[in-house]
């Protein structure tokens, strides 16, 4: 019993034309799905690297000496809304929110990199912000910023993560993410450091005497 009826197919020369043309629209195929893969790769590989670099961004110098002004506030009873610590670090997630806002950053990734440290900061930010509003008639102050902290508790509970970032949460959190930034620019001097060694005992006689030119 014959499946498939060879019988008159031809496969070279005249008549092979459908074969050739079959043959043409399985090579291209192939190459498609190569080439989607491919792509799939790079875009993979492109938001690894851009979440990457926002946590060095996240965890420089700059960033970390502010939050630890902040941190040293709060713990303090200080007022912290008009530090220049509170703007810097408020403006950098007011920044990560537009990004994901917009669809430049993909927001799983901003769940699954930073939902814990977006949530604490807006948490230790809110009451300024608030403040800061009111006080300045400026209604759209780190709107971005709130945004992406309730897209980021809408993210977490869809997923079965309860954790409350209250106001014990805060203060249960807050001396250790003292250490945690002071820790950080310690490891950032000792990286800006320069090592002086001491020169080796030969280098250390006097220079010998040159000899007399000859003749």
């Amino acid at each position: 019993m014959k499946l498939i009826n060879t019988d008159g197919m031809a496969f070279i020369g005249p008549g092979s034309e459908w074969f050739w043309t079959a043959l043409s629209g399985f090579v291209l195929a192939v190459t498609f799905i190569a080439i989607y893969r491919q792509l799939g790769l790079q875009r993979s590989a492109a938001a690894i690297e851009q979440m990457a670099a926002l946590d060095r961004e996240w965890h420089s110098e700059r960033l970390v000496r502010a939050k630890l002004v902040v941190l040293l506030a709060m713990r303090d009873g200080s007022d912290t809304k008009d530090l220049e610590a509170t703007t810097t670090v408020g403006d950098f997630w007011e920044r990560i929110g537009f990004l994901v806002r917009d669809g430049h950053i993909e927001p799983r990734l901003v769940n699954e990199y930073f939902s814990t440290m977006i949530r604490t900061w807006w948490a230790r930010l809110a009451a300024v912000t608030v403040a800061y509003r009111v006080e300045a008639g400026a209604p759209e102050a780190w709107e971005h910023f709130e945004w992406l902290a309730t897209r980021m508790a809408d993210m977490d509970r869809k997923a079965g993560r309860t954790q409350a970032f209250d106001e014990a949460y805060l203060v249960r959190t807050l001396a250790r993410s003292i250490e945690g930034c002071v820790e950080d620019i310690h490891a950032a001097e000792e990286l800006r450091a320069v090592t002086v060694r001491p020169l080796s005992p030969a280098s250390l006689g006097a220079e010998p005497a040159p000899e007399p030119a000859a003749g």
